[in-house]
């Protein structure tokens, strides 16, 4: 028995020991930081599901401002944060050469996932970024527009279903997030997988099943997903996957005779597997068919939650500021007059200013990504620029965190955070704005490739949503959304509930 409680005692001491291991590093490094929880690090209570992971990085940079960097503890990694915006640019921009990866978001040797864009490293992610540049053109998004229209229709005549149930012109209320999620899903499914897809028709459709299931991360996968990153050698020894392997599978299949049955056929289509194969034959580099379907597969996470998400927060504050909304619709009819009974196009959605302006203060308060990150690929001596003393020593391996989150939030850059002011982003205002303190969509040369596409999602979808009509608080809508939001993706516990009134 106390052989069995000695054996015991030390594997609790060897786990404490692995666990606390790098819990000195920036007491060794002279670096400010707040003591980390075991395992979870600096995200305890988000692991807790005390808040969101927005904001906890907006919190934690509020406390830590003042310092031009400090320690961050993402679960087990050590994190150099950095809060100042002249020093992002350096490192994300000026010396690019010695930060060009992100941090790996999972360690795995799965299928797709070392394949997609955003995980790629050095030189391959450099040629393939190069290869899909031309595919997120406003020239190919113009082409791509079209089929989006399609579903907005659909999306439309859902809501119009919904209402007819109420009293006329009393109006109807409404979860927002199950409507875009679905749209989304249907955006991907069209313009990325080049599938017809409803999911307002056939609610349970095997696409709409799977990809939920693969970009929202809940329970086991999220258990999966902290495992994968606190303990790799154990989630490789235990056999776990990030992803089923038959949904990886499926859409592996779904892409790849895409493209063989479009090169047999001739057939030509204005989709993501249609430019991806235009770009394969254009490439330097040779890409597999892995390769190619993991762009697709990288719209789940990059578009399906964030692109409904960024739908759901610009609805949020329009119901809260009805003067906005009144202007943002006015715009929206003057835009559909001048079509004359034409669709809406990708040009028409890109000359609303009073859109843009919206759209943008809706992405610096509710920034869909908490934060980004960089790693270190060699040492790198940051100095001041005026007097060129050494402020930090970067090491090889050293990962970084840039909280947009809290620098969106920061009343130095954005006066009254909390309030929601388009002017921020009017002709006159935009230019006032700090460099490198407005990065909804990433920073430097590793910003999102697919930020115009995101753009004109939303910006088409509010566009018809008000057309039709206007956005009320119901009871059940939140009173403060960070507060309410559980998670990595800012989502209220009770969901996104409006009040939607016929015009």
């Amino acid at each position: 028995m106390l052989y069995i409680l000695a054996v015991v005692g030390l594997l609790l001491l060897w786990f404490y020991k692995w666990a606390t291991a790098r819990h000195n590093e920036f007491v060794d490094r002279g670096l400010p930081f707040e003591k980390p929880s075991i395992l979870v690090g600096n995200n305890l209570d988000m692991v807790m599901g005390k808040c969101s992971f927005q904001k906890l990085q907006k919190e934690f940079y509020a406390r830590t401002r003042q310092h031009k960097l400090v320690g961050f503890f993402n679960f087990n990694a050590p994190m150099i944060q950095l809060n100042d915006p002249e020093i992002i640019k350096k490192i994300t921009v000026k010396d690019f050469d010695h930060f060009p990866n992100h941090s790996p978001f999972f360690t795995t040797t799965e299928r797709l996932i070392n394949d997609m864009l955003s995980l790629m490293k050095d030189q391959r992610w450099k040629h393939m970024r190069n290869t899909l540049t031309p595919v997120f053109t406003a020239a190919k998004m113009r082409t791509m527009f079209g089929l989006m229209n399609e579903s907005f229709a659909e999306c439309m005549e859902h809501l119009e279903k919904q209402g007819t149930a109420s009293k006329s012109g009393e109006g109807f209320e409404l979860e927002l997030k199950e409507v875009f999620n679905r749209l989304s899903n249907d955006l991907i499914a069209t313009t990325a997988f080049g599938l017809k897809v409803s999911s307002y028709k056939t609610p349970n459709n095997e696409f709409f099943k799977i990809g939920m299931s693969v970009a929202l991360f809940r329970g086991k996968a999220m258990f999966k997903f902290m495992l994968s990153n606190t303990m790799p050698k154990i989630f490789k020894l235990l056999g776990f996957s990030i992803f089923d392997t038959d949904k990886t599978e499926y859409f592996i299949r779904l892409v790849v005779d895409a493209m063989k049955q479009r090169e047999e056929q001739n057939i030509v289509r204005p989709d993501m597997i249609q430019l991806l194969m235009e770009a394969k034959k254009d490439a330097t580099e040779k890409w597999s068919d892995d390769e190619l379907v993991a762009q697709c597969f990288i719209f789940f996470f990059a578009a399906f939650e964030n692109n409904a998400s960024l739908i759901c927060t610009t609805a949020y504050e329009l119901l809260q500021n009805p003067d906005v909304q009144q202007r943002l619709y006015e715009e929206a009819k003057e835009t559909h007059e001048s079509l004359k009974g034409q669709p809406l196009n990708y040009d028409a959605v890109m000359k609303m200013k009073y859109m843009d302006m919206v759209v943008s203060e809706a992405l610096r308060k509710w920034a869909l990504a908490a934060a980004t990150d960089r790693v270190c690929s060699k040492d790198y001596t940051l100095r001041d620029d005026d007097d060129g003393t050494v402020q930090f020593e970067f090491k090889k391996g050293d990962r970084i965190n840039i909280p947009i989150i809290g620098i969106h939030w920061d009343d130095r850059y954005f006066p009254e955070p909390h309030k929601f002011d388009p002017e921020r982003f009017s002709d006159d205002n935009k230019d006032n704005l700090v460099p490198y303190t407005y990065i909804p969509f990433g920073v430097g040369p590793r910003n999102c490739i697919g930020n115009r596409y995101a753009l004109m999602q939303a910006k088409a979808m509010i566009y018809n949503l008000l057309l039709k009509y206007r956005i009320e608080r119901s009871p059940k809508t939140v009173k403060d959304l960070m507060s309410d939001s559980r998670g990595i993706q800012l989502t209220p516990k009770s969901g996104y509930w409006v009040h939607l009134v016929p015009r």
